[in-house]
């Protein structure tokens, strides 16, 4: 579409109007040789065929009169050529910065416009000059209403591609426009424009920004949508030193903590079936795990250090319906007394020395919709017992300094090595703490009790460190299979994952074997010389079975197959395991 075209009604307009105040018939002609407007008379005499080479002629000169039509050099290969119906003819360009865009045609068809055409010629084309710098300057017009309706549309197109809600307010505080994440998350109705921004965020003192001050990252709860947990920024607008405006963005912190769990902590997935071990108990214990997932209790998980509390937690999480939100750990050992009230509820701009400007959550507030796992539980002040017992029962905390509460949406796995039952009744625990934790408990066995785990373990720990290092070990000598089977294991699973990665990294042959195993381990094995015949021959049975283990897939049928093998039943294999 040429520049003319763009202004098609407009140019018709002018046309209408010359031809009416001059009794003479106008047209507009573009650079493409396009009939745009015309008056009727015009068109009626000479159709909407436009002669090429007149056109271009008469750009080429940029003003041409003509006293006897049909007859001038412009006139060849004109149909009217030497019978023109026209008596007299004035054009002249139009130009758009500097660039002739067509021509405007006045054109007489009797004696009488002749001579008013021909006696008034300086004049007429001094107003035709001025038409053609009023359709330059109504193309002008078009083209820039085109230009800012596209930057509206960009505008609009990126404030709603963004995940954050933007709003922007007028200089009195009223609502100009808002974004989709920001009328949703504020629960915004679709006669939202020019209501107050207070009249949906209440609580939010946004004075400041209107002084031209930035508002810094100020939490707020939205009146209509209590349940989200908005965290506010804000830019104001100026001009001459004047605020004209502001631009405030609206962040759902549930919404936030997911994005961000979603690229780091959600990666690390484990369900009931990640768990290594086949014994009846971990078998059991697996089971109870996953029907644990499918509910919204609280959970105490009991067990000795290294047994996988942790790696269990993670499995109810990820197994749930809040596997999409974070799953958030604390140790509740490892944070000094102090500090763990901050880290487990946050704090308010200015709630103590050092507190960082604008506050900052805690970790109830992160796992919202999720899961927080308190480790060592058994480890946490009394103090602070009281306060996690409200949150429990109230589904709701304060940050330090602060004096509303927040309600929070999070599970509560709790995890302790210690027998909080004795604790509670020397008065070292909160018994009704105690009894609002050990709603759903999870007992991990310890490793030396499920000893027909160990192989599996060690397996899985071998795989691991051979992917990691490069190795390609192919298994355990008879000698080392004995010596991890024998040790008690102290430390559990954890301290059977750091002897095989102890011993993948000084293993010099493709197998491990007894002198590659930590020393301390090594010599903790029973002397041949003050083991009874009873034990030895225990001892071999035990190695006989892991044997024929080996060659079976680790599976119930592949077990089947191996106690067939060996002749026993597959109870009688179980019974044989546990007791090693």
């Amino acid at each position: 579409m040429t520049k003319l075209e763009q202004i098609r009604e407009t140019a018709q307009c002018v046309v209408d109007a010359i031809a009416s105040a001059m009794e003479m018939d106008v047209a507009f002609i573009d650079e493409a040789f396009n009939l745009v407007a015309t008056s009727r008379t015009f068109l009626e005499k000479r159709g909407i065929r436009v002669n090429h080479d007149f056109v271009k002629g008469a750009i080429k000169k940029k003003v041409v009169i003509l006293s006897n039509p049909g007859f001038n050099e412009l006139c060849q290969g004109c149909p009217h050529q030497g019978n023109c119906p026209e008596t007299a003819e004035i054009v002249r360009t139009i130009e758009y910065n500097n660039e002739i865009i067509g021509i405007i045609v006045m054109v007489a068809y009797t004696q009488a416009q002749k001579d008013r055409l021909l006696g008034n010629t300086a004049a007429l084309l001094d107003f035709l000059g001025e038409m053609a710098s009023l359709v330059s300057s109504e193309i002008r017009l078009v083209r820039l209403l085109a230009q800012e309706q596209i930057m509206k549309n960009q505008y609009d197109a990126v404030i709603n591609f963004m995940d954050t809600g933007i709003i922007i307010v007028d200089p009195d505080g009223a609502i100009r426009q808002a974004n989709q994440h920001a009328m949703e998350t504020l629960r915004l109705p679709g006669t939202y424009a020019k209501t107050p921004l207070k009249n949906y965020l209440p609580t939010t003192d946004f004075s400041p920004i209107f002084k031209g001050e930035p508002l810094v990252r100020m939490a707020s709860t939205p009146l209509l949508n209590p349940s989200a947990q908005c965290l506010l920024s804000g830019q104001p607008v100026m001009m001459d030193d004047n605020v004209v405006s502001a631009v405030i963005s609206i962040e759902n912190i549930k919404k936030m903590h997911s994005v961000v769990y979603e690229y780091s902590e959600r990666q690390v997935e484990t369900t009931p079936d990640d768990i290594h071990g086949t014994s009846p108990t971990m078998l059991e214990q697996k089971k109870y795990a996953a029907k644990l997932a499918g509910t919204d209790s609280t959970v105490l998980i009991l067990g000795e250090s290294g047994t996988g509390k942790e790696l269990f937690a993670r499995a109810i999480h990820s197994a749930g319906k809040r596997s999409p939100f974070p799953f958030i750990t604390i140790n509740c050992a490892a944070i000094p007394e102090t500090l763990l009230e901050s880290e487990l509820f946050g704090y308010e701009d200015g709630a103590f020395s050092g507190a960082r400007k604008g506050g900052r959550p805690g970790k109830f507030e992160i796992a919202a919709g999720g899961t927080i796992f308190l480790d060592e539980i058994g480890d946490m002040p009394l103090h602070m017992q009281a306060k996690l017992l409200r949150v429990l029962q109230d589904k709701t905390v304060e940050r330090v300094g602060g004096v509303n509460p927040i309600t929070v949406d999070v599970r509560v796995i709790a995890a302790t090595n210690r027998d909080l039952n004795t604790m509670q009744k020397q008065g070292l625990f909160r018994e009704d703490l105690f009894f609002r934790l050990n709603v759903m408990p999870l007992t991990i066995p310890p490793l030396r009790d499920r000893k027909e785990d160990i192989p599996v373990l060690s397996r899985h720990f071998l795989n691991k460190y051979n992917r990691e290092t490069g190795r390609g070990l192919q298994g355990f000598s008879k000698g080392a299979g004995l010596i991890l089977i024998s040790y008690a294991w102290p430390g559990n699973a954890r301290e059977l994952q750091n002897a095989i990665e102890y011993a993948v990294n000084m293993e010099k042959t493709d197998r491990i074997l007894p002198e590659s195993l930590p020393p301390a381990i090594v010599s903790a094995r029973p002397r041949v010389s003050e083991t009874t015949l009873t034990a030895r021959l225990k001892n071999f049975e035990y190695q006989v079975i892991q044997e024929a283990l080996a060659n079976h897939p680790n599976t119930v049928q592949g077990k089947k197959e191996a106690a067939k093998e060996l002749g026993i039943s597959l109870p009688t294999l179980y019974r044989k395991l546990q007791s090693a």
